[in-house]
Parts: structure tokens; C-alpha cells; sequence
């Protein structure tokens, strides 16, 4: 009987070998098609970037919207990345850490994947940084630009009233013989 149980163990730890084997490779998986998404919302960054940079007077805030949805998609798939990542992780964290050694060229991948995922969010941040200083810029000139053309119409206005008041009804221009 103790043989029973000491043979039953064994297949469990084989078992449990064999499908951490398995876990790690499904983390190291989830990490790279982290990154993969990691670099698409890049591309969306710097196709936002060259909108707002362009040298036409009025970006074109169509497709700078459709980036913003199209980066959105990718977060929410980032975000179930990260929610799958995290669970698998829980199921296995403390077998994965009895064994440290005998995971240890794994969990080194593992290690330098979230490195690069932490410098790649990093860099995305100072872009979004950018992104959002040049859509300010935008929008203080234009409200500039509004400012300048309500004062140009007071002028205008005032001008208006000014030569209203000096001629009354009678116009330099109308003859007023009949």
C-alpha cells in the first residue's frame, strides 16, 4: 500500500513537471504576444504623432480618432493578455518557486521579456506625453486664432457703428438732389 502512494507521487510529480513545462512556455507566449501588441500601439503612437505634426493647418481629427479606436482594441487585448498572464501565473507561482533551479533558464526568458514589455510601456508613455503636448499646442493656437477673429469682428463692429454715427442716414455717395 505505502508503495501505492509513493508510485502515485511520483506520477504526480511527473505530472506536474511535465505541465509546468507547459505553464512556462504558455507565460513565455503570453509575454511575446504582449510585446507584439506593445509594438502596434508604437505604430498607432507615431501615426498619431504625424498627424498632429503635419503642416496642414487643421489636423485631420478623423483619422486621428480612428487611431485612438484602433488602440483602444489593442488595450482591451493587452488587458486580457495581462488578466490571462496573471492567473496562470497564480497556478503555478509557488511550484515554479520550490524549483527555482531547475526552472532557472525559463524563468530568466521570462525575466528579460517583462523588461522589455516595462521599457516598451515606458517608451509608449512618453509618446502618448508628446501626443497629448501637441494636441494641446493645437488647440491654444486655434482658440488664439478665435480670439484674434472675435477681435477683428468688434473692430469691425466698432468701425461699422463709428461710420454709422458720423453720416447718420445721409451717404457721401447718394446724391441727394432729385
Amino acid at each position: 500500500m505505502e508503495g501505492s502512494h509513493e508510485e502515485e507521487r511520483n506520477n504526480l510529480e511527473n505530472l506536474i513537471g511535465e505541465s509546468m513545462e507547459d505553464y512556462l512556455q504558455l507565460l513565455e507566449e503570453s509575454l511575446v504576444r504582449k510585446i507584439k501588441v506593445l509594438d502596434k500601439i508604437e505604430e498607432f503612437d507615431l501615426k498619431q504623432k504625424e498627424v498632429l505634426s503635419s503642416d496642414d493647418a487643421t489636423p485631420d481629427f478623423e483619422k486621428f480618432d480612428s487611431y485612438i479606436e484602433e488602440k483602444g482594441k489593442l488595450i482591451e487585448e493587452l488587458n486580457s493578455l495581462d488578466d490571462g498572464f496573471e492567473a496562470l501565473y497564480e497556478r503555478v507561482a509557488d511550484t515554479l518557486k520550490s524549483d527555482i533551479p531547475g526552472n532557472a533558464s525559463k524563468i530568466r526568458k521570462l525575466q528579460e521579456l517583462i523588461r522589455e514589455i516595462t521599457d516598451k510601456s515606458v517608451e509608449i508613455q512618453k509618446q502618448e506625453a508628446e501626443n497629448k503636448a501637441l494636441v494641446e499646442k493645437y488647440f491654444r493656437s486655434a482658440r488664439g486664432g478665435i480670439g484674434k477673429g472675435r477681435n477683428s469682428l468688434n473692430a469691425a463692429y466698432s468701425y461699422f457703428q463709428a461710420q454709422r454715427g458720423i453720416s447718420g442716414a445721409d451717404s457721401l455717395y447718394v446724391d441727394s438732389k432729385q
